[in-house]
């Protein structure tokens, strides 16, 4: 008869369910917005948007951004007639690559732009990744054998009380 060790399974069973967690919460933030179809006016300041720009766009911003901006990403700090100023996160390249910005704000000339996307929160993406993420733990749940854990082993007095044999 092989001992059951509870230590080993205990320690490994907590860092499994924290990865899951923490995945499942950079999914739920990534899958749960949406972009409006582009639109030519600027939403309000404060507002999240994608700012597309357009061939005279990359070459006015290009010393500031890099000359292959496809997109621009970021929080509306301001806009006015002639521009408009992000606090970017992110640009998005030609080649599809990106690259992560941490807010420094930007003022892009309106004649380089081909309009704005505005960020929302989108119902139908997050009803439709809390079902994947229901079954994805119970698919967890039931393949780590997480509620056998639980519910049986060793109690203490060296006696099994379910399935102590079971490895």
């Amino acid at each position: 008869m092989v001992p059951h060790d509870r230590s080993r399974r205990g320690s490994v069973l907590p860092r499994r369910l924290t990865a899951l967690l923490s995945a499942s919460a950079l999914a739920f933030q990534i899958g749960c917005h949406t972009y409006l179809p582009l639109q030519d006016s600027p939403p309000m300041a404060g507002r999240e948007v994608a700012v597309e720009l357009n061939d005279r766009g990359r070459l006015l911003v290009g010393s500031r951004l890099g000359e292959a901006v496809l997109r621009v990403d970021g929080r509306v700090v301001s806009s006015s007639e002639t521009d408009v100023t992000l606090s970017v996160s992110r640009t998005v390249l030609l080649q599809g690559s990106s690259v992560v910005w941490t807010g420094e704000e930007v003022t892009i000339p309106r004649e380089g732009l081909r309009g704005f996307r505005v960020r929302e929160f989108s119902r139908a993406r997050t009803v439709f990744f809390t079902a994947g993420l229901v079954l994805l733990v119970g698919a967890v749940v039931a393949g780590f054998g997480i509620i056998g854990v639980i519910g049986g082993g060793d109690d203490g007095d060296g006696q099994c009380t379910t399935d102590c044999n079971q490895q």
